[in-house]
């Protein structure tokens, strides 16, 4: 069977046990047939499984005190045997934090607001059965829960659910006294609940150290007995939890929102890709919800498909989740439906799994700036104008990758242009020093947003920042109008510039977007939030302009010349050859009122160039397998595709 590290493509099963749901015996209607079929059909390389979910209760006959009441036989031991006949890893589906089971028989052991209260039952609250993190939970159950199926069951791994995400500030006296003694500040009772808090953020840099701690210490103990078994902590070190990997999990993995799953991969994809870590990405088979309307709502598999090629294109593996019924039996309706996501995914396994980016854009995701404007201790929410952007420069054909702090210092120079999007929380004085070092020294900086361009103003940006004396301003490209932003500046500098801000149309208005000289480099300046623009609403223009400001700055390695539709361009190395990755972006993503779709146009009559140091033996269009006929003239070999239904990848032959 594959380790996490070679697994490429899985599927994800989980239904939650609770008494309330599980009305009939869990494994009444399992068949092993069904288990067999699932291996011999789609051919994964692991399954995902559940065991014990955000209710507490394992649904198969544990030891440990939480198995549900009603359960035929053993479950579990028929999915291990099945499995590993099949040769077919098996990993488990494990609610970490959120336990409200162990808190409701535990109540000091869940967390504690600062007014003293605690909710500790119920999914309408976002701290519902969140266990302390520096409490007894680790010890008393995860350990050795975790450890039995480890070792009585032999099961490959486990998926550790609801962790970072379901922390928060813990304000037990426990923890406030333990806050105390580490960091030697007296809080006098008064607890730092809310932003104007005297060390608020302290407080706050404390609980995240707490679940890191919690962390470490359970896979470093599970480790200690079974060092070949796997651990990933769902959306550890990942956007939710963007720093620098302190626990030896094995992989790093999460679940992609299921709302927006297709750019939600593209940027979580690229936040987890600068780990330089084994990695996957799970989306849902269904939408939560239409509108204000609950579902599921069942995608069709094109929507899928897209979704995966969104991941894998960037070197990750993928799987899909499918709910099990209420008895743990697997709903092979759905699952005879991923076929076709199974045969699309292998036949694009040697083109791109476990490939690399090759640098090119890079977008800060600032751990700083993250720390201070996160309301939960880790989350995906807030940050939208990130995902927008990321959505933004993909669909605008740039090659572009996400980084961090932790993996960026040091290493600008490996980047021909940065992207900075608007910091409403600010970012720390040495980064913002290293960025302009880079500049000066021949990088190509871009600074978006007023926020972030009044930071760098004080750091000695070579610009100043001025406002309209009206609140209403036309805002043109070329004379084409794309709406009222609010939040905006204008800008006064020698240099060039890409867009306007005007009182009406006709006049001259002043800079919104310009590109500046800086020492070697380049600083460019856009003075509204592009990226929460994009997320928002998205334009034509706001693309247009991109591609404009982005055509000053560097040569990239593939340039796209023209495009019927929106074509994504990842450069990847894999094995030591160029693989480009060419994913259909079409589509009707973010729609929160389009919620499934069997037809995603494709994208035509594509024109691009790549950059080469000589001419080479062979370009060919995988997975078909067709060589593609092209010219070469000033180091760049120009080709044209007809057509890009989904995901196809060229790969250069030296």
């Amino acid at each position: 069977m594959k380790r996490r590290s070679d697994s490429y493509f899985g599927l994800h099963f989980d239904f939650h046990a609770s008494p309330q749901k599980c009305k009939a015996p869990i494994g009444s209607t399992l068949k092993e047939e069904d288990i067999r079929e699932i291996c011999r059909l789609l051919k994964p390389d692991f399954l995902q499984i559940d065991c014990k979910g955000h209710a507490g209760w394992a649904s198969y006959p544990s030891e440990c005190g939480n198995a549900m009441e009603n359960i035929a036989g053993d479950p579990l031991k028929t999915w291990r045997r099945v499995t590993r006949e099949e040769g077919v890893a098996l990993y488990l589906h494990y609610s970490g934090v959120i336990d409200q089971r162990y808190c409701l028989n535990h109540p000091d052991e869940s967390i504690m607001r600062a007014d003293g209260s605690r909710i500790i039952d119920g999914a309408s609250d976002a701290v519902s059965g969140c266990t302390r993190t520096n409490g007894r939970y680790a010890d008393e159950l995860l350990i050795p829960q975790i450890k039995e199926l480890a070792g009585k069951y032999g099961v490959d791994g486990v998926w550790v659910d609801g962790e970072c995400w379901g922390a928060h500030a813990d304000f037990h006296p426990d923890t406030v006294r333990a806050f105390e003694e580490e960091t030697g500040v007296n809080l006098n009772g008064r607890l730092p609940s809310e932003p104007s808090d005297e060390h608020y953020e302290e407080y706050r840099e404390f609980c995240r150290e707490l679940f890191r701690r919690y962390v470490r210490h359970y896979v470093d103990a599970v480790h200690a007995d079974y060092p070949d078994f796997q651990i990933a902590s769902n959306w550890a070190y990942s956007d939710h939890m963007p720093e620098p990997v302190t626990a030896n999990v094995d992989f790093i993995s999460g679940d992609l929102s299921p709302q927006n799953s297709f750019n939600s991969a593209r940027y979580a994809g690229r936040a987890i890709a600068q780990q330089n870590r084994t990695w996957d990405l799970m989306s849902w088979n269904f939408r939560s919800r239409l509108a204000d309307t609950p579902g599921p709502i069942t995608k069709h598999p094109i929507q899928i498909i897209q979704e995966a090629a969104a991941v894998i294109s960037l070197g990750g593996g993928f799987q899909n989740y499918i709910t099990q019924y209420p008895d743990g039996s697997p709903r092979m309706d759905q699952i005879r439906g991923m076929k076709a996501v199974a045969d699309f995914m292998r036949e694009r396994e040697p083109y791109c799994f476990r490939g690399r980016a090759v640098h090119q854009v890079a977008v800060l995701l600032s751990t700083w700036n993250w720390h201070r404007g996160s309301k939960s201790l880790f989350t995906r929410y807030g940050f939208e104008r990130n995902t927008g952007l990321t959505a933004l420069l993909c669909d605008a054909g740039h090659s572009t990758e996400i980084v961090s702090e932790h993996t960026i210092k040091g290493r600008c120079p490996d980047y021909p242009v940065i992207i900075v999007p608007e910091l409403p929380h600010g970012l720390a004085d040495e980064t913002i020093a290293e960025l302009m070092e880079y500049a000066e020294n021949g990088g190509n900086l871009v600074l978006i947003g007023e926020k972030t361009l009044s930071l760098f103003e004080k750091a000695g940006a070579p610009y100043s920042l001025g406002e309209l004396t009206e609140d209403a301003a036309v805002f043109t490209l070329d004379g084409l109008r794309f709406g009222n932003v609010s939040g905006f500046r204008t800008v006064t500098a020698e240099g060039e510039t890409c867009a306007n801000a005007a009182l009406t149309q006709r006049d001259d208005g002043k800079p919104l977007a310009c590109v500046i000289p800086y020492g070697k480099g380049k600083i460019s300046a856009v003075c509204f939030d592009l990226g929460n623009a994009y997320y928002t609403s998205s334009q034509y223009l706001h693309r247009t302009l991109i591609k404009t400001l982005l055509d000053k700055l560097y040569s990239p390695i593939v340039r796209l010349d023209s495009v019927e539709g929106k074509l994504e361009v990842t450069v990847l190395k894999k094995d030591g050859r160029m693989m480009i990755q060419l994913v259909n972006a079409n589509g009707d993503h973010s729609n929160t009122r389009s919620a499934s779709e069997d037809f995603i146009p494709a994208c035509h009559d594509i024109s691009l160039s790549i950059a080469l140091v000589k001419v080479p033996a062979h370009l060919i269009l995988r997975p078909a397998g067709k060589e593609l006929d092209f010219t070469f003239s000033d180091g760049r070999a120009a080709v044209r595709i007809p057509k890009i239904a989904m995901h196809d990848i060229i790969e250069v032959v030296e």
